[in-house]
């Protein structure tokens, strides 16, 4: 007997008690539903994270600093919560970065295209014809925008002239233009940035600026929050103009290839070590492979946790599954003895139930991963909506997710339906046609 009239003889089993059937692939429909559905999401926190970091430069980009709160990029720890400050106590005794460091990396490390320094500085007041909007100053020189995957929409961005004349200019991001200048095209328009001093009472400063580009609109999820309201000027602009120091807060290194990150990353601590008389090992180097491997390990943690529950809600249909076909010999006695009167074998019968149950498990697995496509999007949008709003969330449906689910509900129609299958087989016919 080939191995479709023995599925057609367990589809036609199942023909005669449809809703009891029904009932009893429910817990495997819930099962692989939850593991497609979970996995979908568990393996949306990698895409997110490769989104966000291809948005702010790439994976093959190394940010230097000093002290924690100059680090800049980290999509999931800057969009989940802020670095704690520690207090003055605990702060690195190294010396700072310098804009020399900028050039002897650049001049030093192999597979090394853009080295860019980078600096922040806060609590600054733009102003234009009336208008006022607070703003964060960042500092840099050419090349940042590459190194952000950020680039201006109308004008130019900074140039190394810009940054070796120490020029009073800036690029205004999206909702600096739209807040000071509304229509008006602000290129070649001059704005003043004024900041009261921290460390004077009634000291200020007043700057004037003049805009030589906009940046284009990057919006305000995860880790480009807030982009969109800075203005960028010289690192020598800021150094001269309002520092009065050559420190800078972070270096942004981008290698020639990914798989030389933690090569360039040990070279960079060499040359830093040799600048400052130190190890190299008193700055910190963050690389996007970091945040991609802390997402992997949230999203298995996910997986992991999720799949247990998922995997008890599979076992437990399986008892029902047993339960049920259990019944079904009871009830088909004289079916199985009329069988083996006319020559079925042992064997025969025995496959005959196993295949039943699998073919009532596979069933429920198929309807089960279907549902748990939609699922997967469902998880991703509440957690978008109410979770962690504006993320935008992705679900990526896992065709290996899909195909162990669907393993795991055949593999538990053959575990649980051996014992009903072989209590069939070893019925006596003469005992199966008297059961009446």
């Amino acid at each position: 007997m080939g191995v479709l009239a023995y599925i057609g003889l367990a589809l036609s089993s199942l023909r005669r008690s449809p809703l009891r059937s029904a009932l009893t692939v429910l817990g495997i429909v819930i099962g692989v539903c939850a593991v497609v559905g979970v996995v979908s999401v568990g393996d949306g926190s990698r895409a997110l994270v490769l989104r966000e970091i291809e948005k702010t430069g790439g994976l093959n980009v190394i940010e230097i600093y000093k002290d924690a709160w100059d680090r800049q990029s980290g999509t999931l720890s800057n969009a989940a919560s802020r670095v704690t400050r520690r207090g003055r106590w605990g702060r690195n005794r190294a010396e700072p970065l310098e804009t020399p460091d900028v050039e002897a990396l650049l001049e030093t490390v192999a597979n090394v295209n853009l080295v860019v320094p980078e600096d922040d500085f806060g609590g600054v007041n733009l102003n234009y014809n009336g208008q006022s909007k607070p703003s964060r100053v960042v500092a840099t020189a050419s090349g940042y925008d590459i190194l952000h995957n950020w680039y201006v929409s109308s004008g130019r961005f900074l140039s190394d002239a810009d940054d070796r004349e120490a020029r009073s200019v800036a690029v205004i991001g999206s909702k600096i233009k739209e807040d000071l200048f509304g229509n008006t095209d602000p290129i070649g328009k001059e704005v003043k940035a004024t900041r009261q001093s921290s460390w004077k009472r009634g000291s200020r400063f007043d700057v004037r600026l003049t805009v030589i580009g906009v940046m284009e609109e990057k919006g305000g999820s995860m880790d480009t929050e807030g982009w969109d309201d800075r203005f960028i000027i010289p690192i020598t602009t800021l150094q001269q103009r309002l520092k009065g120091r050559k420190d800078i807060e972070r270096i942004r290194v981008q290698v020639t290839d990914l798989d030389l990150v933690e090569s360039v990353t040990e070279d960079a601590k060499f040359v830093l070590g040799r600048q400052h008389n130190n190890t190299g090992e008193e700055y910190q180097y963050w690389t996007a492979k970091e945040e991609l491997s802390q997402a992997e390990k949230m999203g298995a943690i996910m997986k992991i946790s999720m799949g247990a529950v998922a995997g008890i809600a599979l076992v437990v249909a399986g008892i029902g599954v047993m339960n049920i076909m259990l019944v079904s010999v009871t009830e088909r006695t004289k079916e199985i003895g009329l069988r083996k009167a006319v020559g079925a074998k042992r064997r025969d019968i025995l496959i005959q139930f196993l295949i039943e149950a699998i073919v009532l498990t596979f069933s429920g697995g198929i309807l089960g991963a279907s549902i748990g496509v939609f699922a997967g999007k469902g998880f991703a949008w509440v957690i978008t909506k109410f979770v962690w709003p504006e993320s935008g969330w992705p679900a990526v449906i896992s065709v290996q997710a899909i195909i162990l689910a669907l393993s795991v509900s055949i593999c538990v129609g053959l575990f649980f339906g051996l014992y009903p299958a072989n209590k069939a087989s070893k019925l006596q016919p003469i005992e199966a046609l008297r059961s009446d």
